[in-house]
């Protein structure tokens, strides 16, 4: 399905904004933690500034490598030959929302980490980095992509990040059931309708009541926009946060309804989410 334009993104953008709320409107105290905790922490943490050199590294790296995608594609670029620095600023999360990954594993204290679409790995090292105890598995198609992404690892000479290469419908079930157990999920491969609410279902037996997960670009396309809505209405979820480019959902027991937020910083900044990415 086609993905969303710019014009349409904005448009989208503004009818959340103006049903979003911010921290003085959250009534539910386990939000509200979230709210101040992780949406609201503007600390520059330790490791921000070397995965932001890395980031700035691959914006001028002028190496083309065969890419093989097994997803949606780039809004951008689609060609099989790609440069590094293009697929860095078409393909990879930008700091705003890696840097809120970290504040969400500082936050919810994962112990296993799963992450579905590698690319280049910097939201995988801010993933891993946020907490040396947890175990990442990080899954990326592409095998080229999958390469840099593990020269980018040594480089920070981190020890648990587990990486697989190849088509999820192969890669996924392995690492499930050598997790046995999921906390915290981030879905970022496979941008499509049926791909994601596929993702979704096979992690789910995996997922126990404190896990989070988290599904990325949830306005990328109708398709995306309708698989969040499909899995926030889902009979195991029974909390979801709309962050727009962003979707989480918890599957906590004992709750007598359904709940769904959205939710925007006190002090909005779009030139610092990468509004169209």
């Amino acid at each position: 399905m086609k993905d969303t334009s710019n014009i349409q993104m904005a448009r989208r953008y503004l009818a959340f904004f103006a049903g979003a709320k911010t921290i003085y409107n959250i009534h539910s105290p386990f939000v509200y933690a979230f709210a101040e905790n992780v949406l609201e922490d503007q600390r520059q943490y330790y490791a921000f500034s070397g995965i932001e050199a890395l980031r700035q590294k691959l914006f001028v790296d002028k190496n083309v490598i065969s890419v093989t995608d097994f997803g949606a594609g780039s809004r951008v670029n689609n060609d099989k030959k790609r440069a590094i620095r293009d697929i860095a600023k078409s393909a990879v999360s930008g700091s705003w929302k890696c840097q809120l990954l970290f504040r969400m594993v500082l936050h919810f204290k994962p112990k296993t980490i799963l992450e579905l679409g590698t690319s280049l790995g910097v939201s995988t090292l801010y993933l891993s980095m946020a907490d040396g105890r947890s175990q990442v598995y990080t899954l990326e198609g592409c095998p080229n992509i999958s390469a840099v992404a593990k020269r980018n690892f040594g480089f920070f000479k981190r020890e648990n990040i587990i990486q697989k290469t190849g088509p999820f419908t192969k890669t996924l079930p392995a690492v499930l059931e050598t997790a046995k157990s999921l906390d915290f999920i981030f879905i970022d491969g496979h941008h499509s309708h049926a791909a994601t609410l596929q993702y979704f279902q096979q992690c789910l037996p995996y997922c126990h009541e404190d896990t989070v997960i988290i599904f990325d670009d949830i306005n990328w396309s109708d398709g995306m926009q309708q698989a969040w809505q499909e899995i926030q209405q889902h009979s195991k979820v029974t909390l979801s946060i709309d962050l727009f480019h962003m979707g989480l959902v918890f599957l906590k027991t004992g709750r007598q309804e359904k709940e769904a937020f959205a939710l925007v910083q006190r002090k909005w900044k779009p030139w610092n989410m990468g509004f169209f990415r």
